[in-house]
């Protein structure tokens, strides 16, 4: 039950005069205090409060607040009630008299856990690109889009060891506590066992003491055994790398390298704000989710008219998306920008008069096989005599001489009049222009995750993803808002 403050008093303090002789004007959290409204929490998360029962809870803009701090400086939950306790500018911040006492650290768990939703998230971050454009800070329509990764903050394990891990944990349980169903294991498999091997025990285990779990009271064991039935449904257990977070997956940082956790898509103002997030598992593509960060960044009063990303956002889909009234700034996949260069591999040559391409040798293909690709570049492959290619003296150095293949052939990619059109845009001087402050918001990146903890998840779970996100750009907005709105010193 939240306070009512139409009939609160509040005592002054005799110590309040200490914020003003300690923390100095330009100290961080002073600046801003002076020029962010943080009034808007508490009307936003009344709903998630009882109106007229329970205990009077803390302040949804107080804990909000802390979760701001947690951010900034990159703490654990005990290290700022801690700091918070003895720091006077986080007190000022908190808007606490001086000698205030600090909240019990468990108060942050469950403020997050039953105050905070996905929706609310939202408007969260809504409400820094608000003040943002109302203080005429957002003054074009150009974002730029992105991913960066964040580590799951548990070790993945393969599915077979998650599995002989659980029943080993039941095992045990049942040692301790219903010894009497320990009659009634099944053998176990060896430890060179697979998976198919490992789900078949699993199984065999759990059918056997079905009726023995029912009845023994014991709430960890029941608890345990309904986990281990739910992974086995649907084969959920061959997509998982961890009990304790199942949402996580495997994503590539490089061609060589992966990670396991979350991506996180963002779409950046070219002021540098954050004014859409996607959270994805690691191993989600970054372009299919361009479309709902358009659509994200519509929603806060943003009128979108350019967008710059990688080479991963330029598909027909995001295309289609941008339409007419949006021009998306990013370089076309290379392979479909080799095929509009028609480079040939050295010695091969196109026949004009022939209409056939020619070899090294000086022989023409026999036939060409032609098909349409759905990004409508058309593949032609030229089928060339097996005959003259096994007499022919250039054979072992020719890709086509070359190989096991029944068929000697060499295919070539014909870009699509549309994709002709894109390449030759993507080679003006305006879209060179304009990619040259794509590096923005890899610096923003940089910044979440050097300054403010982005780089290893805070707890397990796609939805505790999300609220480590949507927090960090919050205070990464406020503190790009407070900046710009200091005065530019002449």
């Amino acid at each position: 039950m939240l306070k009512d403050h139409s009939q609160l008093k509040l005592p002054l303090s005799p110590y309040q005069g200490i914020y003003n002789a300690i923390i100095p004007a330009n100290h961080l959290l002073r600046k801003i205090k002076e020029n962010i409204d943080f009034s808007f929490v508490n009307p936003m998360l009344r709903k998630q409060y009882c109106e007229n029962f329970g205990r009077p809870a803390k302040e949804p803009e107080m804990m909000f607040k802390l979760l701001f701090l947690k951010k900034l400086y990159d703490l654990s939950d005990e290290t700022l009630i801690s700091s918070a306790q003895t720091d006077m500018a986080y007190k000022f911040f908190l808007d606490l008299e001086p000698e205030a006492k600090m909240i019990d650290p468990s108060l942050l768990t469950k403020f997050r856990k039953t105050r905070i939703t996905e929706d609310i998230l939202e408007e969260l971050l809504k409400e820094t690109i608000r003040q943002a454009l109302d203080k005429g800070l957002i003054k074009s329509g150009t974002i730029i889009v992105d991913s960066t990764h964040t580590s799951a903050s548990v070790r993945a394990k393969s599915p077979t060891q998650i599995l002989r891990d659980m029943s080993k944990q039941l095992r045990k349980e049942i040692y301790k506590n219903a010894f009497d169903l320990s009659e009634k294991f099944p053998e176990k498999p060896s430890l060179e066992a697979g998976l198919e091997e490992e789900i078949a025990y699993t199984k065999n285990l759990l059918k056997a003491l079905e009726e023995g779990i029912a009845a023994c009271g014991s709430g960890k064991i029941q608890k345990l055994a309904r986990e281990m039935k739910e992974l086995l449904e649907d084969e959920k257990i061959r997509d998982i790398r961890s009990k304790d977070d199942k949402d996580a997956r495997f994503g590539h940082k490089t061609p060589t390298s992966t990670f396991y956790g979350y991506k996180n898509h963002l779409a950046m103002t070219e002021e540098r704000l954050i004014a859409g997030i996607s959270v994805t598992h690691g191993g989600a593509p970054d372009g299919q989710e361009l479309p709902g960060l358009i659509e994200k960044v519509q929603e806060t009063g943003i009128e979108v008219a350019e967008v710059i990303g990688d080479m991963a956002y330029v598909s027909d889909d995001n295309l289609e998306a941008c339409g007419e009234g949006i021009t998306l700034i990013a370089r076309t996949n290379t392979a479909v920008a080799a095929a509009a260069n028609g480079k040939l591999e050295e010695g091969f040559c196109y026949n004009k008069d022939a209409g056939m391409l020619q070899c090294p040798a000086g022989e023409l293909a026999v036939r060409v096989e032609k098909r349409t690709a759905k990004n409508g570049n058309t593949y032609l492959r030229y089928i060339f005599s097996k005959v003259k290619c096994r007499k022919c003296p250039l054979r072992e150095s020719c890709r086509v001489g070359r190989g096991k293949s029944k068929e000697r052939s060499y295919s070539i990619t014909q870009a699509s009049e549309k994709n002709l059109e894109r390449l030759k845009f993507e080679e003006s001087e305006y879209f060179r222009e304009r990619m040259k402050i794509r590096h923005r918001i890899e610096e923003k990146n940089g910044e979440l995750k050097e300054a403010h903890g982005l780089r290893r998840a805070d707890s397990r779970g796609l939805f505790a993803m999300e609220l480590q996100m949507y927090i960090t750009a919050f205070v990464a907005n406020v503190k790009r808002i407070t900046r710009l709105t200091e005065p530019v010193m002449q």
